[in-house]
C-alpha cells in the first residue's frame, strides 16, 4: 500500500495556527507533554520556544519520520522519541500512560490494512474506525490526567455526521470544551479538502458529567485570512452551554444555525420526516455500463454510455411480478432516476435493463446494490444525495431509482406534492445545513428534518403552487421563479413565525435520557 495512504500525514507550517494552538494550553515547566504523531516536530519547536526545557513525549508512526525526529533532538535529553503506532500502542491502549498537555496534527483518513481494521474495529468497537483522526482523539483524551488539556487541528466532520456520534458523545460528557475554532481548510497550507473545513478543538479532561454539560464551550467562526486565528477578537463568537448540544438532534455541533433554527430541529415535539416518510436509497446494478443508457448523448456523463434503442423501452406499467423479476420481452428497458438537481419534475433520461436476464444477473453479483425493493417503481421524491447550494427534490412519479437518489415515500400519499414543495423550500436548505454542513444528503440525514404540519388553508396554497410548477413545466415553461418565491414565504412563516400551522402539530411528548457513551 502507498506510503503517503498510510500515514495521511499533513504538516502543520502555518505559524499562525502554531501559534493558536500552543497558546491555548497554559505550559507549566512540570507538564508532561504528548505529542501523538510527531511528524517533522513543529509543533516541538513551537513548545521549546516558550519552555526550553519541557519534557516532551513523541510518537511517530513513519520510520522515515522517527529518523528526522532523533536526528534534530539527538542533544535533548528531554525530549523521548518513540517509534509506534499510538493508536495500538500498549502504553496508550492499557491507560499506563498519562499526560498534563497534548497537542497534534493526527492523520485523517489513513488507510489501513485488513489486520489493523481487525484491531482497531477490536479496541475502539464504539467509534467509526475507518476515520483515524476520531479515534486519536478518543484515545488521548482518554490518557489526559484529570484537569490535563488537549488542542488539536481536526477535520470539521465529527461535529455533525451521523456516523460520529459515539466521539461527540464521548467528549461531551468526558471533557469541558474550551474552545471551537472553525476555518476553511485553505488555511492550511497545501490542504483544501472539498469535504470538509477544519476546527481546532481545545479541551480538558473533566470526569464530572454534570459539570462537563453545564459547560458554556466558545465557538468561533467567520474568519477570512489564517492571521485573523491569532486575533482573539475576530470572527463570529457564540457560546452554548454542552448540555444543549448534547441533547439535541444526534448531539451535533449546529455551529452553522441561527437560534432558532436549532431550536426548531431539536424540538422533540415537532414531527420530523422520518416519523412520517420512508427515506431510502436506491438501486445499483454494479455495472453500469453494461445495463444503464442515456437517451441520447448530450446528457451530462453520456459519452462513456450505449446510447438507447427507443425500440427496447418499456412504457407500460409493471405488473408486480414484472418489478421483482423482471420483464420477458424485448422492451425491457426501464426508466430510472438518477442524481442531478432537477426540481419539481425530472424528465426520463436514463434507462435500465429490467429483463428477466439481467435480474438474474443483478441478483448473483457481488457488487450490485438491490436494496429497498419494495420501494421501485412507487410515487415518492427524490432528492439527489448529493446536494449543491440549495437542496432540489423531483417526483420518482412510479421509475426506479438509483443509489445516487434518497427516495422519500409519505406513508400518507396525499402529502406527496405539498412535501414536494416543502424540500425545494429556501427554509428546508437551511434546515438540512444545519443539521448536516457537508454536502451528502444521505436518509439519516433527512429523516431529522423538522415537519410542522400545516393547516388546510396554508397546505391548500402551497399544493395550488405546485400544481402551477409542474403544469408550466410540462408545457416546456421553466420561468417558475414567481411561485417558488410564494412558496418560500409561505414556508418562511410557517416554520419561522409558527403561522399557518395546524393546532394539532405539537402533540409528541418531549423524553430525555442521558446515555453516556
Amino acid at each position: 500500500m502507498d506510503s503517503s495512504l498510510i500515514y495521511q500525514a499533513h504538516y502543520t507550517k502555518s505559524d499562525p495556527i502554531l501559534n493558536y494552538m500552543t497558546g491555548m494550553l497554559d505550559f507549566q515547566p512540570h507538564d508532561l507533554i504528548f505529542e501523538p504523531c510527531g511528524g517533522d516536530g513543529v509543533f516541538v519547536d513551537k513548545i521549546l520556544e516558550k519552555i526550553p526545557d519541557a519534557n516532551i513525549c513523541v510518537y511517530e508512526l513513519s520510520p522515515t519520520a522517527v529518523e528526522v525526529l532523533r536526528n534534530k533532538y539527538k542533544h535533548s535529553s528531554n525530549i523521548r522519541i518513540k517509534e509506534t503506532d499510538t493508536l495500538l500502542d500498549d502504553d496508550i491502549v492499557l491507560g499506563s500512560s498519562k499526560f498534563d498537555k497534548i497537542i497534534g496534527n493526527p492523520p485523517y483518513g489513513a488507510r489501513n490494512d485488513k489486520k489493523k481494521k481487525n484491531e482497531l474495529n477490536r479496541l475502539y468497537a464504539d467509534l467509526y474506525t475507518k476515520e483515524s483522526y476520531t479515534l486519536f482523539l478518543y484515545t488521548c483524551i482518554n490518557c489526559l490526567n484529570e484537569n490535563g488539556e488537549l488542542c488539536f487541528i481536526i477535520p470539521d466532520t465529527f461535529l455533525s455526521l451521523h456516523r460520529h456520534i459515539g466521539i461527540r458523545k464521548f467528549i461531551l460528557t468526558h471533557t469541558a470544551i474550551r474552545e471551537l475554532l472553525l476555518f476553511p481548510s485553505s488555511f492550511f497550507p497545501g490542504i483544501n479538502f472539498g469535504y470538509a473545513n477544519l476546527c481546532i478543538i481545545t479541551l480538558s479532561k473533566c470526569s464530572d458529567v454534570s459539570k462537563n454539560l453545564k459547560n458554556m464551550m466558545v465557538i468561533r467562526t467567520g474568519f477570512t485570512k489564517v492571521d485573523e486565528l491569532e486575533n482573539s477578537q475576530a470572527g463570529v463568537s457564540k457560546e452554548i452551554s454542552q448540555g444543549a448540544i448534547y441533547n439535541g438532534v444526534g448531539s451535533a455541533f449546529m455551529f452553522k444555525s441561527s437560534d432558532n433554527l436549532a431550536e426548531l430541529i431539536n424540538d422533540e415535539r415537532i414531527t420530523k420526516i422520518g416519523d412520517i416518510a420512508s427515506c431510502v436509497t436506491g438501486f445499483y446494478s454494479g455495472c453500469d455500463k453494461d445495463y444503464l443508457h442515456p437517451i441520447n448523448g448530450e446528457i451530462k456523463n453520456a459519452k462513456k454510455y450505449k446510447i438507447i434503442d427507443q425500440n427496447v423501452i418499456h412504457s407500460e406499467l409493471l405488473s408486480d411480478a414484472e418489478k421483482l423479476n423482471g420483464i420477458n420481452s424485448e422492451k425491457c428497458f426501464v426508466p430510472i432516476v438518477k442524481g442531478g438537481n432537477a426540481k419539481y419534475l425530472k424528465p426520463n433520461l436514463w434507462f435500465m435493463d429490467w429483463s428477466t436476464k439481467a435480474i438474474s444477473e443483478y441478483r448473483k453479483s457481488k457488487k450490485c446494490r438491490f436494496q429497498n425493493t419494495t420501494f421501485y417503481f412507487r410515487n415518492g421524491i427524490g432528492i439527489p444525495m448529493i446536494r449543491s447550494s440549495k437542496l432540489t427534490a423531483a417526483l420518482i412519479d412510479g421509475r426506479l431509482f438509483d443509489q445516487s437518489i434518497v427516495g422519500i415515500f409519505p406513508k400518507d400519499e396525499s402529502l406527496l406534492n405539498y412535501m414536494l414543495a416543502f424540500f425545494n423550500s429556501s427554509i428546508c436548505t437551511k434546515l438540512i445545513n444545519t443539521i448536516n454542513p457537508s454536502t451528502n444528503n444521505s436518509a439519516n440525514y433527512l429523516k431529522k428534518i423538522p415537519f410542522i404540519f400545516p393547516n388546510l388553508d396554508t397546505r391548500d396554497k402551497i399544493e395550488k403552487c405546485v400544481d402551477i410548477i409542474i403544469e408550466r413545466l410540462k408545457m416546456g415553461n421553466e420561468e417558475i421563479s414567481d411561485i417558488e418565491a410564494e412558496i418560500d414565504r409561505i414556508f418562511n412563516e410557517l416554520y419561522l413565525n409558527k403561522k399557518g400551522v395546524d393546532p394539532t402539530a405539537y402533540t409528541k411528548t418531549a423524553y430525555k435520557q442521558l446515555s453516556l457513551f
